[in-house]
């Protein structure tokens, strides 16, 4: 079974803090970490490996649910930008990332790209605690 899979099955057992909202086809979750404040990933309830392999009716609902979600998170966090990655390399489970994105951030750093920081990401850890302030705040706003 796959990482995102296993999530999946926390998910459905309500044993997750990180839960912000279920949508048709996937789950929105708040990031493990908060390197970016506001980080989510959206991921599909059903192991599909690549976007080309989900139905093209899937496929404009899901992206509907990325947008949506991406949307409500770039209000809330008063985001500049959205960062979007679903690559598939490590987990093959079709997710995205969202990382919203600060203007002051972003002046700073002339490398734009959210993964040259992956590796401090774990210094930025979210903890229950933390993920159930980003839902309580987050869900009011996709309901």
């Amino acid at each position: 079974m796959c990482l995102i899979c296993e999530r999946i099955e926390d998910l459905k057992n309500g044993d997750s803090p990180f839960l912000v909202k279920e949508f048709k086809h996937s789950y929105l979750v708040v990031g493990d970490h908060q390197f970016f404040q506001g980080y989510c990933q959206l991921i599909m309830k059903e192991h599909i490996e690549d976007l080309t392999d989900l139905d093209p009716i899937v496929q404009g609902e899901f992206f509907k649910e990325v947008t949506r979600s991406a949307k409500v998170i770039k209000r809330l966090f008063k985001a500049d930008r959205i960062n979007y990655s679903c690559l598939g390399n490590v987990v093959q489970h079709v997710h995205f990332h969202i990382f919203p994105r600060y203007k002051d951030e972003l002046a700073k750093n002339s490398k734009k790209d959210p993964w040259v920081h992956s590796d401090q990401f774990n210094s930025f850890e979210t903890t229950d605690a933390v993920a159930l302030d980003i839902v309580e705040s987050l869900r009011p706003l996709l309901s």
